[in-house]
């Protein structure tokens, strides 16, 4: 229960700081244009999150469901560390790419493993499944706030990255955005939400029926 009541506080956080983020970095085209059409489908995407965990009541989720959120949760602080390596310590190409993989790699096994185990234990591809997507959404969940936070609270880590003043001199003759700040923050924002959903919910669906599948022929193999 308190599991589930934590991943709902971070999916609440998530959302305040995405209407922060909408007023703080304002654009010409304000309260209109892409950027606000940006901050809308970021907060429909974490209010359909929310409401469908509200809609699940605490009674309904079993012991392995309440433990694959706390394992998401602590995967989640994985990508926590990579956010922060890359916006701290700023490693240089080709090593940023070598390190962002080393760490999506790394909780990619964490989430098959955990399917795999859950569904050996039970005999089903269905709780492999169930196993994945809650603890790639918890994950996701977390690796989102973290960089929600960066953009409201660490901006300026963002700005002395020399990759992204690299990218910024490159692309600001042809964008419309008044500032680098701005140019980041929804870019960021984009990589937030991608987190959540595509490297959370959806990588840990796929990965979560590879080890249902791993899980169930372990189960008939090994009695």
């Amino acid at each position: 229960m308190k599991n589930s009541f934590l991943l709902k506080a971070i999916i609440v956080t998530n959302i305040l700081l995405v209407v922060i983020i909408y007023f703080k970095y304002c654009v010409p085209a304000f309260p209109l244009g892409l950027q606000a059409l940006e901050c809308l489908v970021s907060l429909v995407v974490l209010a359909a999150t929310l409401l469908f965990l509200l809609r699940i009541k605490p009674k309904w989720l079993t012991n392995i469901q309440n433990s694959n959120i706390r394992l998401g949760l602590c995967f989640g602080l994985l990508w926590s560390i990579e956010i922060g390596t890359n916006n701290i310590v700023r490693p240089g190409l080709p090593l940023r790419d070598i390190v962002d993989n080393i760490f999506w790699a790394s909780i990619a096994l964490l989430i098959l493993m955990t399917a795999i185990y859950d569904a050996r234990k039970t005999g089903k591809i269905l709780q492999g499944i169930t196993s994945g997507f809650w603890s790639g959404l918890s994950s996701g969940a977390v690796a989102c706030m973290t960089a929600l936070i960066l953009i409201v609270f660490g901006m300026n880590l963002i700005l002395l990255d020399p990759l992204n003043i690299k990218e910024w001199t490159d692309v600001k003759a042809n964008t419309n955005l008044p500032t680098m700040a701005v140019y980041f923050a929804f870019q960021t924002l984009a990589g937030a939400i991608m987190h959540l959903v595509i490297l959370g919910a959806m990588m840990g669906i796929i990965l979560g029926f590879i080890g249902g599948i791993i899980g169930k022929t372990l189960s008939i193999l090994i009695k």
